[in-house]
């Protein structure tokens, strides 16, 4: 007699995420969800209070996984805060659908609030700014917004398939932003080393 696997909460969330990854948000059913792991809808019922549960705790890991992915492979001889750029811009091109949920989805948030939304993630990326500006602590995430805005304008172009941008021409457009908002938040951008740009 076959054993009887026990379908977990992880499972099913490990599942969900397969199916919004490849095929994104609307794909997503108790059908589908159930045909993953080749189980009946009732263990979805059993481990989740209701579809919005389930979808806030799939939100938390695709959050995560998209964390990981901007810290992860980071190589020397680049500045780490134009590194999580450019894999920020390299997650919209490979995990579109993944980023769609993220990041071209309708929230109630201002763009600070977005941006710092998960604190922990947040307090990490500030260290890597402050790396890269002479910013004290109170201009640092004004700074972190409006390079997010740009690159989050390039991220959705590639995401969407709109232009088609080289690694090199991204590495330039960042360099130019960066030096621009340098340049605007009254900090000389000659005293920003070229390594941090």
């Amino acid at each position: 007699m076959p054993t009887k696997i026990k379908i977990s909460k992880d499972m099913i969330l490990d599942a969900a995420f397969d199916i919004v990854r490849e095929s994104g948000m609307e794909a997503l059913s108790n059908r589908e969800l159930a045909a993953k792991p080749k189980c009946s809808i009732r263990p979805i019922y059993y481990q989740f209070e209701n579809a919005d549960e389930m979808h806030s705790v799939l939100y938390q890991k695709i959050e995560k996984y998209f964390y990981k992915f901007l810290m992860d492979n980071m190589e020397d001889g680049m500045p780490l805060y134009k590194q999580v750029g450019l894999h920020y811009i390299k997650f919209a091109q490979k995990e579109k659908n993944l980023f769609k949920i993220l990041f071209m989805t309708e929230t109630k948030f201002t763009p600070d609030r977005f941006v710092s939304k998960s604190e922990t993630e947040y307090k990490e990326l500030e260290k890597l700014i402050k790396l890269s500006t002479n910013l004290n602590d109170e201009d640092l995430k004004g700074f972190h917004v409006k390079m997010w805005i740009f690159c989050h304008g390039i991220a959705t172009l590639v995401a969407t398939s709109t232009v088609q941008l080289t690694d090199e021409q991204i590495k330039n457009l960042l360099t130019s932003e960066f030096q621009v908002l340098m340049f605007l938040e009254d900090n000389d951008p000659t005293s920003v080393k070229e390594e941090h740009i």
